[in-house]
């Protein structure tokens, strides 16, 4: 007997998360798996990011019952090991037995015949062991820090950090937060479609919303499933988009319609779109905005998103923006968007990959290249203009830290995140951080972890 379509397509993610540092919600998202019923295509998804998340506690789970290092192991097995593991101790829906056979038939299918009575003996082990012994084995790590590594399947190196600023309660809580499915939110585009024709699409199809309390226009999917495959989605009468990456561009563009006239608006880091489109939609339609990224073929993605919405008034530009930008004057915009590249680190709940691939050395480079970044867009903006800055991160570096050394160059700019947020209709209590800008937390507000700072330049 084959495979069944979902454990085939959540191993091939899998694979190529591990040896080509793919994402998997991108390729789940591709038109390789378009073929899947909704049904596979929603397990598919949920082995594929649910072993993303419990990584680590997998890993210590085979190791216990295999008897053996991982490092001893084919890729292949261990994949499969995993996905069964996961089946057993995450997924009471899912029999044991097919969860089972399941991995064992994936191993032979990859010409593994000889590793198949080790797959079935591991797994029969787990079963007999339960999710209580797994537990008590968990719970009985001696170091503190290794425990809550593997209870909460985050890296030690990152819990530490978490740890020193939190405590160990609010640590643990971000952690698991991060490991839950995200929520999945949206913003209408009356470009494409009216709103009240677009809600009455929803309501007929089963799609449960409410408004957000963090983003202005933007809605929350509280019942039902809206997939990117979707009538509204591909014919663009909404584009699903998180709230935070929501605020980041109402922060970048609110109130400057009334300001002047023509404004024009750079968004330094545009790809794949979803700030740039929707800062055309909030800014006049006589607005310029440039939508500038390093690379040619993210730029294409970016423009045919705009034109999925019926957004026209962009035009593009290829750059680096660590490199002096190649415009004629200085000063020539009237708010600059600096979405910069970063950890990810805000973002595990939809790209849990990101904690396995990331390090404090990593977050460091990245650190020295915001920087040169945030210096780069500053001399674009016009005095009395604005330059915002975001990273979807948890980590100081790539956000308060960028901000204080970037002042300590530039006392022109002034920190305008506080009058922002209340213009905006917000309170920017539980938002705003300790010294710059403001923050979202995953365990907090239930969004992506965001860090959002908006600089006025002063007349």
């Amino acid at each position: 007997m084959q495979v069944t379509e979902a454990r085939q397509a959540a191993f091939e993610v899998l694979w190529r998360v591990e040896t080509e540092e793919a994402y998997a919600s991108h390729l789940l998202a591709s038109s390789r798996y378009g073929h899947l019923s909704p049904e596979d295509h929603s397990l598919a998804q949920e082995l594929t990011l649910g072993v993303l998340r419990w990584r680590a506690q997998l890993d210590f789970l085979i190791e216990r019952h295999a008897g053996r290092r991982l490092s001893k192991l084919d890729l292949a097995v261990i994949i499969a090991l995993r996905l069964g593991l996961y089946q057993l101790n995450f997924l009471a829906r899912i029999p044991p037995h097919a969860a089972i056979n399941e991995s064992v038939k994936l191993v032979k299918e990859k010409k593994l015949q000889s590793a198949a009575p080790f797959v079935n003996a591991v797994l029969r082990a787990a079963q007999r062991a339960g999710r209580e012994e797994a537990n008590a084995a968990i719970g009985s790590i001696a170091d503190p820090l290794a425990r809550l590594s593997i209870e909460t399947s985050h890296p030690a190196w990152l819990l530490e950090r978490w740890v020193r600023r939190f405590g160990v309660d609010e640590a643990h809580a971000l952690a698991i937060a991060n490991n839950t499915t995200p929520r999945a939110a949206f913003r209408f585009n009356p470009l494409r479609q009216d709103e009240t024709q677009t809600r009455a699409w929803l309501f007929e199809h089963g799609i449960g919303m409410r408004a957000s309390a963090l983003a202005p226009q933007a809605a929350v999917i509280e019942s039902g499933t809206l997939s990117a495959h979707s009538e509204p989605v591909q014919k663009g009468w909404i584009y699903l988009q998180g709230e935070a990456s929501q605020l980041v561009a109402h922060l970048a563009a609110v109130n400057l319609n009334s300001s002047a006239q023509h404004l024009k608006a750079l968004d330094l880091c545009a790809a794949p779109g979803s700030k740039t489109t929707q800062m055309a939609s909030l800014l006049p339609a006589d607005a310029l905005i440039v939508a500038a990224d390093l690379h040619l073929h993210r730029l294409r993605l970016t423009r045919e998103i705009a034109a999925r919405l019926n957004v026209s008034h962009l035009d593009f530009i290829q750059l680096d923006a660590t490199r002096p930008l190649p415009f004629t004057e200085p000063g020539n915009f009237d708010t600059v968007l600096v979405d910069a590249p970063c950890s990810g680190l805000g973002t595990l709940q939809p790209h849990p990959e990101i904690k396995w691939r990331m390090s404090a050395q990593k977050i460091r480079e990245l650190a020295a290249l915001q920087r040169q970044m945030l210096v780069n867009a500053a001399s674009q903006v016009r005095a009395g203009g604005l330059l915002t800055y975001a990273v979807c991160t948890t980590e100081p570096e790539e956000g308060e830290e960028v901000i204080a050394w970037f002042r300590s160059q530039h006392s022109e700019y002034r920190d305008l995140t506080r009058e922002r947020l209340i213009e905006l209709g917000l309170d920017p209590t539980p938002l705003l951080t300790s010294s710059h800008g403001a923050r979202t937390f995953t365990h907090r507000q239930g969004v992506e972890s965001f860090f959002v700072c908006v600089l006025w330049k002063r007349r």
